[in-house]
């Protein structure tokens, strides 16, 4: 090596301090106020080695336990078939960023194109974006959508069978603009959505009505389209918010009326990943006043120059910030574009028929443990009559939830996602999910805990 990069750090430092004109590094931070500036040095340990490194990562990732979750209320654990991963890793597509250059980036607007054509044959509706970034962001473009519609009108409803999280981030979305919102009833029988509370609510300031299917008690909505009516009946919009493999077996939402349709992308193709990233989906009829008004990107189908071939291209793009940033229907631009290819791969692979054998497995085998849950003295399930897909509501005798998670966990079994803060008018209750990842020795094992635990409160 030469002497000249022989160079210490110091040295290094005292150059670019030179460069900058500064005698040191202290009035690069002279903008803050003395009375909040740290004057001692951070305790920040020394660099590791790679090989030290290494091994660190190695011994932090040595803690983790293999469990069997059944966890609901959210994310869920789908099978992820091995070329989905490939495709996605391949570096001419593993890129989050938006193809604004439709010369060099036919590969992933293709792919982009044909996820959005697979989203509208599985909810039924005619044009879908090329993502959003979950659930709860599509849910909430939905209802300023709704508003920038019918402008004379600020107010939406909101049923209250939605996961607080989702209902958080939509909650901050309609703070900005001062929307109103009011939450829809539940019937605490059946689960599904209370009618005759929406319909005392909807009123001709109401710009749209949001509903899920299942929701978040996994329960079917069986009146979809007698909601989608009632809120037509007042000139508002429909926004529903699905499960896309559950709709492998289950009536598609633009068969029941809904204006706008939008769900969790994740179970299509994408890990857990300790809750993202993930991506939502958003699709709408056709109607051009509904497609002009859609946040996110939307790639179209379109002819080269000559006429020769076709091209892929970023279309309607004066919807979007960076053509008319204090206009633009959303600030959505690089997002989720690698996990929705990821879906396109996902649904291309298991096609209508592996959906629809997903779809059964996870209601069949959902069934099968509500039913075997149900059969134990301190045990409910599932606690509302009303249909549901592959997460339901169980519930327990007061004061021993805390205890069962424990006793879960020490057999490597994660339960389900408790709702005694946002509904504590359920009483200890949990929301269990079954999936196809789930084998029947892993449901046979939890329900050989929980009948012991029913055992030692007494029961038979």
């Amino acid at each position: 090596m030469s002497k000249k990069n022989e160079r210490s750090a110091n040295d290094i430092q005292k150059e670019m301090e030179s460069y900058l004109k500064i005698e040191s590094v202290d009035e690069l931070f002279s903008d803050i106020p003395d009375s909040i500036r740290l004057k001692k040095k951070l305790k920040i340990p020394a660099g590791l080695s790679e090989r030290d490194l290494s091994l660190y990562v190695d011994e932090v990732l040595s803690l983790n336990q293999p469990v069997v979750s059944f966890l609901g209320g959210g994310t869920q654990n789908h099978y992820i078939p091995a070329i989905v991963q490939e495709v996605m890793n391949k570096p001419e597509l593993l890129n989050s960023y938006t193809p604004y250059q439709p010369e060099v980036a036919q590969g992933m607007l293709q792919g982009l194109f044909e996820y959005q054509s697979l989203i509208n044959e599985l909810t039924g509706m005619n044009v879908t974006n090329a993502s959003m970034y979950d659930w709860a962001t599509a849910t909430a473009e939905a209802l300023l959508m709704a508003v920038r519609l019918l402008k004379n009108r600020t107010k939406v409803l909101i049923t209250t069978s939605i996961h607080p999280d989702r209902l958080a981030v939509i909650k901050n979305y309609l703070a900005g603009p001062k929307i109103n919102f009011e939450l829809v009833n539940y019937n605490q029988e059946t689960g599904e959505l209370d009618l005759a509370d929406l319909k005392m609510k909807l009123s001709e300031d109401v710009a749209a009505f949001y509903f899920e299917t299942p929701n978040n008690f996994g329960v079917i909505e069986s009146q979809s389209e007698e909601i989608c009516k009632l809120v037509h009946d007042v000139n508002a919009k429909a926004i529903v918010g699905v499960d896309p493999i559950s709709l492998g077996i289950y009536r598609p939402p633009g068969e029941f009326g809904a204006d706008i349709a939008v769900g969790e992308g994740q179970g299509l193709g994408n890990p857990m990943c300790f809750g993202g990233p993930h991506f939502g989906f958003f699709s709408v009829n056709y109607d051009r006043k509904l497609i002009r008004q859609m946040p996110g990107r939307l790639v179209g189908l379109t002819k080269t120059e000559d006429g020769k071939q076709r091209a892929f291209v970023l279309t309607l793009s004066t919807r979007e910030q960076h053509i008319r940033r204090e206009k633009a229907t959303s600030n959505i631009c690089t997002n989720q574009s690698i996990l929705a290819f990821g879906a396109g791969v996902y649904l291309s692979l298991l096609g209508a028929k592996g959906l629809k054998e997903t779809a059964e497995y996870c209601l069949s085998a959902a069934h099968y443990l509500a039913v075997e849950i149900d059969k134990l003295t301190h045990f409910e399930a599932p606690i509302f009559k009303g249909s549901y897909y592959n997460e339901f509501v169980m519930r327990i005798t007061k004061g021993k939830m805390a205890k069962l998670e424990t006793k879960l966990i020490e057999n490597g079994i994660v339960g389900g996602y408790t709702l005694e803060k946002c509904h504590p008018e359920l009483g200890e209750a949990a929301i269990f999910c079954v999936t196809e990842m789930h084998t029947m020795n892993e449901i046979d094992k939890l329900l050989k805990i929980l009948q012991e635990f029913d055992k030692e409160l007494g029961g038979k």
